[in-house]
């Protein structure tokens, strides 16, 4: 079934009235070498069949693009349709967009970044108008996140099958972390000499809590770790555990013709129970979906932050939360978020929730499902 919508639901991601913050973004949009030409028809509406998403450390040329969409995605028969550069700032609208003509019918491509530590969240809408039309089909609705120096790729099909690649850049920004460090895609990283595995840390494994962390590192010109942070996190235990490790890594330092060079890269972590951790865990938390889940019996309304109040700031939280056998929340990690600034507040309120046991078989059993925290001004 066909989603209808205002193009207008990609102004519904509140942003920050801080300081401004600058994105140049570079964007390329596939598709299949005929669309757009003479003799080419498309009598079909796009729609979402199937995404895929990757994260590329690749220098974004379209040489690149078409490499890695031949290599990943097998798409041999595309080429190049669009390509903009677009400028973002956090004082302006929250959207940039980039609208591509195929056959008649504009596409138009809006991304909605959400700026990080290391990272950007985006928000990526591909929306599918014909003139004359007064509602637009919604053709994609995600969100990526985006470490600094990777490229984004993301794609789908229409009603023919046939495969459309968005790729898309975050070219720089003016930050203090790792200022003045070289940025090196995968395959440059300098040979580690000393790597020290993380720790699984007791408590995790009690939970049954698993996850990737990606911790980007800043390398010093002797080639020891001098400073770090999350990109994308897995939880605060696993998080830590991740970082800990990390920390103790050396490399051989970075040299180029300048001589020894700070760099700065992402390491990803990636935290899996073997069936031996899985069976000991015996309480790990039974993952829930939205019709399983247990009846509230004490619910705590969050206080809006007044922060967020005098930046009009609205939008949801999605946390996922972890019960025990009496159905006392646990353990709480955010999944999405309109804005940090309401993190804080949802995350206090949610941890004072209680449900009813959820039994199975006959028992009580630690339970692990998502919530929706609203925060909207009236």
């Amino acid at each position: 079934m066909k989603k209808k919508i205002f193009i207008l639901i990609w102004l519904t991601i509140a942003l920050s009235a801080r300081a401004a913050t600058t994105l140049d973004i570079r964007l390329n949009f596939f598709g299949p070498t005929a669309a757009g030409k003479a003799g080419a028809s498309v009598t079909t509406s796009f729609h979402l069949a199937s995404m895929v998403q990757r994260n590329l450390q690749v220098k974004f040329t379209t040489e690149a693009m078409l490499a890695e969409l031949r290599k990943t995605f097998n798409a041999a028969d595309v080429s190049l349709l669009a390509a903009g550069d677009l400028h973002w700032a956090s004082d302006s609208d929250p959207t940039v967009m980039q609208v591509v003509q195929i056959d008649g019918r504009d596409y138009a491509i809006g991304l909605t970044p959400l700026p990080k530590p290391a990272a950007v969240n985006v928000k990526v809408a591909v929306v599918e108008k014909s003139p004359g039309e007064r509602l637009e089909n919604v053709l994609l609705d995600t969100e990526v996140v985006l470490p600094d120096g990777e490229v984004a790729m993301l794609g789908f099909r229409d009603l023919q099958e046939r495969s459309f690649f968005i790729a898309f850049y975050v070219q720089g920004r003016d930050e203090e972390f790792g200022k003045g460090a070289v940025r090196l895609a995968g395959e440059k990283r300098p040979k580690i000499i000393r790597k020290v595995y993380p720790i699984y840390p007791d408590e995790a494994k009690k939970r049954g809590l698993q996850g990737i962390a990606i911790v980007e590192a800043v390398l010093g010109k002797d080639g020891k770790v001098k400073n770090m942070r999350v990109v994308s996190s897995a939880g605060p235990l696993l998080d830590k555990a991740a970082m800990d490790a990390v920390r103790q890594w050396e490399y051989e330092p970075y040299v180029t013709e300048g001589g020894c060079q700070e760099v700065i890269f992402t390491v990803t972590i990636t935290f899996a129970l073997q069936d031996g951790d899985k069976k000991a865990a015996g309480a790990a938390p039974t993952r829930l979906d939205e019709a399983q889940k247990p009846r509230i019996v004490k619910k705590v309304k969050p206080v809006y932050p007044e922060a967020a109040l005098q930046e009009k700031l609205q939008g949801t939280v999605v946390i996922e939360i972890y019960t025990n056998e009496k159905g006392q929340v646990r353990a709480a990690r955010i999944l999405e978020s309109a804005s940090p600034v309401l993190n804080d507040a949802a995350l206090k309120a949610v941890k004072q929730w209680e449900y009813e046991p959820f039994v199975k078989d006959g028992k009580a059993v630690p339970v692990a499902f998502t919530v929706t925290v609203t925060f909207s001004l009236q």
